[in-house]
């Protein structure tokens, strides 16, 4: 799912730069500190993984506080991992969430960030009308949506499909067996896609035409939203409930060892996405890792990450920079993978992008924003 309100970051930039002075965050009590022979320097470099931009800005009080927390995790975390456990112990699972709100709280006093989070309501859908897509690409009116369908004609959603289906290589769709016109109205869920089946070989993708209009930020949505197929289906990740340790897992799914996702979680992820699940609402999390991630949506989690990378290394310009920071890494990531370059260049000719032009660089005053 892509939401549009959450890829904004004119609220988080100008947050951003109200790096010191916020005050008023009590600060925490620091707890007993552990053995000095028991902090070596790979978990001082762990715990600088997850205090990112943080780093330069607590205190040396503060500082402690986090590691006292961390020195208790670890040695529970290690535990689980070496029996083959996923899931966090209780325990475990106390300590992430008091350590993640130790964080969120340098955060507000720091970085400018907020108890509220992004706060994004979720509004209901409402189902327009449904098709189902045919081996030759035919489409057939769901008789169950029959009679839905307001606001829009039948025409002008059939010119938007006929959009998203030309944006794409040919046969891009061949595994996808139903459309939907949905609406929860302007400037919430534009598109979605999910797996119709338990392996994930036949999918469903989801529009909402009331955020069609933004021309540039649709075609950035269908990538995205593509990408989520690229990663999670059959040939990149097995859906089942037997969690594994050795690859990237979300609950009911695990990433096939040399998938797209778990290349992408190895090099990215590993050092803080406990931090990420720990947290209610991603948002401080975003600004203390800012650098991290090209939109503020991609902090929620690996799988919206890649996807934000994803469109953004199909719209921009290659950079040729290895030192650039790891949200411009990450939309580079991809040109490890032939085939994704093919896709790339099939997808920019479309577009009639030349290989140094962004796909901005066509809508110079559009309302879209990406770290930069």
């Amino acid at each position: 799912m892509r939401n549009k309100t959450l890829i904004r970051l004119g609220a988080a930039l100008a947050l951003l730069s109200m790096l010191a002075g916020c005050g008023g965050t009590p600060e925490p009590t620091p707890s007993p500190s552990a053995p000095a022979a028991e902090i070596t320097p790979e978990i001082q470099a762990e715990l600088d993984a997850q205090l990112g931009l943080l780093t330069g800005y607590i205190t040396e009080e503060e500082r402690q506080a986090a590691l006292d927390l961390w020195l208790q995790i670890r040695p529970i975390r290690e535990a689980r991992l070496a029996a083959g456990q996923w899931a966090w112990r209780p325990r475990e699972e106390t300590l992430l969430t008091e350590l993640s709100a130790l964080y969120d709280q340098y955060t507000i006093k720091y970085l400018g960030g907020d108890e509220a989070g992004f706060g994004y309501t979720n509004p209901e859908e409402t189902t327009l009308i449904a098709y189902s897509i045919g081996a030759d690409g035919t489409l057939i009116a769901d008789p169950s949506t029959a009679g839905q369908l307001t606001g829009w004609t039948e025409e002008e959603l059939m010119l938007l499909w006929q959009d998203m289906t030309d944006l794409l290589p040919e046969g891009a769709f061949a595994d996808f067996k139903r459309l939907t016109f949905f609406t929860d109205g302007p400037e919430e869920t534009v598109a979605w896609v999910q797996a119709m089946d338990d392996p994930g070989d036949t999918w469903e993708i989801a529009v909402d035409p009331a955020d069609a209009g933004d021309r540039r930020y649709f075609v950035e949505t269908i990538l995205h939203e593509y990408c989520h197929y690229l990663t999670l289906n059959s040939g990149q990740v097995t859906y089942t409930t037997s969690q594994t340790v050795d690859t990237y897992n979300e609950y009911g799914m695990v990433a096939h060892a040399g998938s797209y996702i778990d290349d992408f979680y190895q090099t990215y992820w590993t050092d803080y996405l406990d931090d990420c699940l720990a947290c209610g609402d991603t948002y401080n999390f975003f600004l203390r890792h800012y650098d991290d991630f090209v939109t503020a949506y991609a902090s929620t989690n690996p799988s919206e990450d890649i996807c934000e990378a994803f469109a953004y290394f199909v719209l921009w310009p290659e950079s040729g920079q290895a030192d650039d920071d790891v949200w411009r890494q990450k939309i580079d990531f991809f040109y490890n993978y032939p085939e994704l370059v093919t896709f790339r260049d099939q997808v920019r000719n479309h577009l009639g992008l030349a290989e140094d032009q962004a796909y901005e660089d066509l809508f110079p005053a559009a309302d879209n924003s990406a770290a930069a």
